[in-house]
């Protein structure tokens, strides 16, 4: 890599964002050059993708995004990937090495102090061990907190240094600081948990300070919407939810038996719990948005609506309103695109080739647990079901086609087994916005959705399937 024509892109790069603040446009930029990319791909995301772009043949890249507000981003290149801390206006240059990623990873530009302390905190928490939860849940009490206590005492302390030699975001210095208070509470919560996995035994007779953990974790303030954007803060009050949700139907068995019991048991325990308005759209928001992605907005009719009529967060309202306009296209009654597929004999195949029939669609990939543990149910619904028309498609997003061949054939798969092309970004994962799998659907004889997520065959969609059947 040639310094010179480093220096001059950073030099050009700096005079075009410094025009561009001047006006103050909300966009954020964030540019470089990586040299033996091993990906021509750079993707930037926020919870799930939000901007890509190119690396170009001399591994230079440009990628800019609109932002309301300060947040903490992932950049994925290929196999590497780090943490930015970003504002709207800001314009940052990135150089690196691929060859030599943690050795040559440098920043220009706005809150490069903040970002490189971000590169060396991760750098450390992989160093050091920390980052391995099974190697550390799985050490004995004494063992596990000598090394969680060294590894906060010293980030710590590099923190504190960086913080006396730059001028660090207010904003940045708190969520670091929520960092050092929360996380080290929240490892002490997964501890008994993990350490039962790993070391199949019971969590009954793991000797460890429970109940002085859970009474910190009582002790929190659960209305600091100035740590909204700090995961070990959001995290830990999870867990207070989780065990006020336990405790509230472990009291109400009904709710047990109820397909919403879960939704109400969460909605009483917020309203018990959370007093903040702010703190608790955004928990609602946080649980009915992930629901929302996956789900669609008939499965998230009551707790949308709820959100929708008691919510104070005009901003948090708009985010859920947009998510669910992107579910309009695949709502039921519209028709689905005749996609390509191949199955596994290797010839090409169309959705239309099973007009006629109902359609029920798994999609899957080799790689995932909760699919392969659908397969039994899959199957024994598909006997259940073989005089009835209704056919039973799979379809796999796999990276390539050789994983699916040899599962379908190892296991002896037989039925329609299919592939798509381009896996995540595949026709159909594209059009029904699978984030997440398995993921199924439902489509009527003649093509159109009866259901854009139906119920796993685990769950309750053969009283869908006997309903249109």
């Amino acid at each position: 890599m040639k310094h010179s024509s480093i220096l001059m892109a950073v030099l050009a790069f700096l005079i075009l964002s410094c025009g561009q603040q001047e006006k103050f446009d909300p966009k954020i930029i964030i540019a470089g050059k990586v040299a033996n990319a091993d990906s021509k791909e750079l993707n930037i995301y926020l919870q799930q993708e939000i901007a890509a772009t190119t690396i170009a043949d001399d591994g230079s890249f440009q990628v800019s995004f609109d932002a309301e507000e300060s947040e903490n981003y992932y950049v994925r290149m290929g196999r590497e990937g780090f943490n930015l801390f970003l504002s709207p206006g800001d314009s940052i240059f990135v150089e690196v090495d691929k060859e030599s990623f943690n050795d040559s990873f440098k920043l220009v530009g706005d809150h490069a102090a903040e970002n490189t302390y971000l590169f060396d905190k991760n750098q450390y928490y992989q160093e050091s061990g920390i980052g391995n939860m099974m190697e550390l849940m799985g050490m004995e009490k004494d063992a596990y907190f000598a090394k969680k206590d060294e590894f906060f005492a010293t980030l710590k302390s590099k923190f504190e240094s960086v913080k006396s030699q730059e001028k660090l975001d207010p904003d940045f210095i708190k969520l670091e600081e929520a960092y050092f208070e929360y996380q080290p509470l929240l490892f002490d919560t997964q501890y008994p948990m993990y350490h039962a996995y790993v070391n199949k035994i019971s969590q009954d007779s793991i000797d460890f300070p429970k109940e002085e953990v859970k009474a910190k974790i009582a002790s929190m303030d659960l209305g600091r919407a100035d740590l909204l954007k700090s995961g070990p803060y959001k995290g830990l009050i999870d867990r207070r939810l989780s065990d006020e949700i336990s405790e509230i139907m472990k009291q109400d068995t009904t709710l047990r038996g109820s397909s919403d019991g879960y939704e109400k048991a969460r909605f009483m325990a917020m309203d018990k719990l959370i007093e903040n308005p702010e703190v608790k759209d955004q928990f609602l928001f946080d649980f009915i948005k992930s629901n929302l992605e996956y789900r669609g907005p008939v499965h998230v009719k009551s707790s949308l609506e709820k959100f929708m009529t008691e919510n104070q967060s005009p901003k948090l309202e708009a985010k859920l309103e947009e998510i669910k306009q992107k579910w309009e296209p695949i709502m039921p009654g519209q028709d689905v695109p005749d996609f390509n597929f191949v199955n596994i004999e290797g010839d090409p195949v169309k959705l239309s080739d099973l007009r006629g029939n109902l359609v029920y669609v798994d999609i899957w990939a080799t790689w995932c647990g909760p699919c392969i543990a659908e397969h039994p149910h899959w199957d024994k619904m598909k006997e259940e079901y073989k005089d009835k028309p209704i056919s039973f498609l799979t379809v796999s997003i796999d990276d390539s086609k050789e994983p699916w061949e040899k599962m379908v054939k190892a296991k002896n798969m037989d039925g329609l087994q299919w592939f798509t092309e381009n896996a995540w970004k595949s026709e159909i994962a594209q059009h029904f916005m699978v984030n997440a799998i398995p993921r199924f659907l439902l489509l009527d004889k003649e093509g159109k959705v009866i259901d854009p997520s139906a119920d796993r065959p685990s769950g309750k969609i053969r009283e869908t399937v006997d309903k249109y059947l």
